[in-house]
C-alpha cells in the first residue's frame, strides 16, 4: 500500500548573536507553537486572549454564573506561567489561585495594579491564576441577585478550576493546588478553603477581612457595595441581628475547624499609618482567626508584622497596601511551595511503539491484513506509520495493554483513510473481542486526530484496536497512538 502524503516541516530560526537569541526566544516562544491551549469549556466562554508579558497572559471570558455589567467591567483572568513552562513541555505544575481585593480590584491587581506577583514567583515552578472576583463580589453567591447573577463561588470553585485544569498543564489535585489573596481576597481564600478543603493544600490571607461578625467589616462591605452601585445587602443580606444569618453562615472565624488538613498562613499589619483604620480592623480580625484556629487545633502560621521598617523586603510599613501585601506574599510563597506537589512528569503511555518507529513491529498484531510503512513519506510524524488494508471483511491493527480496573483512559491517534471507507473504528476491547469503548469514523481524507475516553470496567488488560470493514480495496493509515489515564 503506497498512498501519497506530506510531512510537516518545522523551520529553524538561526539567531545572529547568542544574547539576541535568548531575548527573542523568551518573547516569541509563548506566541508560537508552544502557546497554551485557551478554549471555552466547563461553563467558561473564551472570547479572546493576549500576552501582556513573556510569562503572563490575559483571557477575556464570560460565564452565566456572573452577569456582565458596567460596574465590574470586562470579565478577565490573568495567568502567570512558570519560567520553565515551555522548556518542560510535558510536565504538570501546581497552581496558586491569587485573589484580588475589593473596591476596585480586578484580575490585573497582582501584576500591573501594584502587585509584584511575576517577580515574586520568578523562580517558582508554579502556575499563578488571578481571576476577577468583582469590585465587591466578596467571593460568594450573593443573597440578592436582583441586579444580575453574582454567583462568584460557583464560578471560581465549580467552573474556573476545571477550566484551568483543562487549558493548562496543571497537577489537578488537592496536592497541586493552593489559594491566597489580599483584603477581600484574603477572606475569599480562607472562605473557599473552608468550603472545599478537598481542593486546596494551602490557603493564605494577607490583611484578610476574616471576621464577618465585626461591625466595622460589615460596615465597610456595605459602604463599598453602595459606592459601586450595588445593594449594600447584596452579598450577605441584612447585617442586623437577628436577620444576619447570611453573614454568620460564612464567617471564617466560626468555621475555623473546617481548615483541618489544609495548610494556613495569616498575615496582617498594625495599620499605624492608615488614616481610615482598615488595616487595624483586619489586624483584629486576623488575630481573632488565629485564636480560633489555635482553639480548633488547626496548625497554621501567623504573623502580625506591625511596622517592620525598611529592612523588610518591599519596605512594608504595616499598612493596607502593596508594600505589605507583596512582602507577605514573598514570605508566604516558600511555605506554599513546601505544601504543594513538585512539577510532575506526565503519566506513562500504555502504548508501546505508538509512532511505529521501532525496528520491530512488536507488540503490534493484525486481524486480517495490516503492517508498517517504513520511510515511505506517509507518516503523520517521524518516518513510519501503521496501515490496515483489504478488499473485504473486518481488518485491524492492535496491541494488548495492561490497565487499572474502573479507570478512565484517553485513547488518541492520528488516522486517514481511503475515499471509500465507511465503517472504521478505534478504541479498546476486551480479550474476547467485546468493545469496551470506541470512536467510529468514515472517510478521513487527511490525517485527523481521533479521541475517545473509555472506562476499563472490571478489566485488567484490554486491546487497543484501529480497523475497518472493507468493501472493495479499502485502507487506513495510523500514527502517533496513545492511551493515557484520563
Amino acid at each position: 500500500m503506497r498512498a501519497s502524503g506530506r510531512k510537516r516541516v518545522v523551520g529553524v530560526f538561526a539567531a545572529v548573536a547568542a544574547t539576541l537569541a535568548v531575548a527573542i526566544a523568551s518573547w516569541i516562544a509563548p506566541g508560537g507553537a508552544d502557546a497554551p491551549n485557551v478554549v471555552s469549556g466547563q461553563g467558561v466562554t473564551v472570547s479572546g486572549w493576549r500576552w501582556i508579558s513573556t510569562r503572563t497572559l490575559e483571557v477575556d471570558i464570560s460565564t452565566t454564573s456572573v452577569a456582565a455589567n458596567a460596574v465590574n467591567g470586562p470579565h478577565r483572568v490573568r495567568v502567570t506561567l512558570p519560567a520553565n513552562y515551555f522548556q518542560q513541555a510535558t510536565d504538570r505544575f501546581p497552581v496558586l489561585y491569587l485573589l484580588h481585593g475589593g473596591a476596585g480590584g480586578n484580575s490585573a491587581q497582582w501584576t500591573t495594579g501594584g502587585g509584584d506577583a511575576e517577580n515574586i514567583t520568578r523562580n517558582a515552578s508554579l502556575i499563578t491564576v488571578m481571576p476577577d472576583g468583582g469590585k465587591v463580589g466578596w467571593y460568594t453567591n450573593w443573597v440578592d441577585q436582583s441586579q444580575g447573577a453574582q454567583n462568584w463561588a460557583t464560578f471560581h470553585l465549580n467552573q474556573l478550576i476545571a477550566w484551568v485544569d483543562a487549558n493548562f498543564r496543571t497537577i489537578a489535585a488537592k496536592s497541586g493546588r493552593a489559594i491566597a489573596g489580599l483584603s477581600m481576597g484574603g477572606f475569599g481564600a480562607i472562605r473557599y478553603a473552608q468550603d472545599r478543603p478537598d481542593l486546596f493544600a494551602y490557603a493564605a490571607s494577607f490583611s484578610g477581612a476574616l471576621d464577618l461578625n465585626d461591625s466595622r467589616i460589615r460596615g465597610t462591605v456595605m459602604e463599598q457595595s453602595g459606592q459601586s452601585g450595588f445593594s449594600p445587602y447584596g452579598a450577605f443580606g441584612n447585617p442586623f441581628p437577628p436577620l444576619d444569618a447570611g453573614w454568620k453562615s460564612l464567617d471564617p472565624v466560626t468555621r475555623a475547624s473546617r481548615l483541618q488538613g489544609v495548610g494556613v498562613a495569616l498575615y496582617a499589619g498594625s495599620g499605624i499609618n492608615d488614616y481610615d483604620q482598615i488595616e487595624r480592623t483586619v489586624m483584629d480580625a486576623t488575630k481573632k482567626m488565629h485564636d480560633a484556629l489555635t482553639a480548633a487545633g488547626v496548625p497554621h502560621f501567623y504573623w502580625m508584622y506591625g511596622r517592620p521598617g525598611p529592612s523588610v523586603p518591599y519596605g512594608c510599613d504595616g499598612g493596607h497596601d502593596f508594600s505589605c501585601w507583596n512582602f507577605a506574599f514573598n514570605d508566604a510563597l516558600p511555605r506554599i511551595m513546601a505544601a504543594l506537589q513538585s512539577p510532575a512528569p506526565p503519566p506513562a503511555d500504555l502504548i508501546t511503539n505508538g509512532g511505529f518507529e521501532s525496528a520491530s513491529s512488536a507488540p503490534w498484531m493484525c486481524s486480517g491484513q495490516c503492517g508498517i510503512d517504513r520511510g515511505a513519506g506517509l507518516a503523520h510524524s517521524g518516518s513510519n506509520n501503521g496501515w490496515v488494508r483489504n478488499a473485504s471483511g473486518w481488518n485491524d491493527i492492535h496491541q494488548t495493554i495492561s490497565v487499572s480496573p474502573n479507570t478512565n483512559y484517553s485513547v488518541t491517534a492520528w488516522v486517514r483513510t481511503s475515499a471509500n471507507n465507511g465503517a472504521g473504528a478505534l478504541g479498546l476491547r476486551a480479550a474476547g473481542g467485546a468493545v469496551v469503548g470506541q470512536q467510529t469514523f468514515a472517510v478521513l481524507g487527511s490525517y485527523s486526530f481521533l479521541s475517545v475516553t473509555v472506562n476499563s470496567g472490571a478489566n485488567s488488560s484490554l486491546d487497543f484496536f484501529a480497523g475497518l470493514t472493507a468493501n472493495g480495496d479499502t485502507w487506513l493509515q495510523i500514527d502517533d497512538v496513545s492511551v493515557l489515564p484520563a
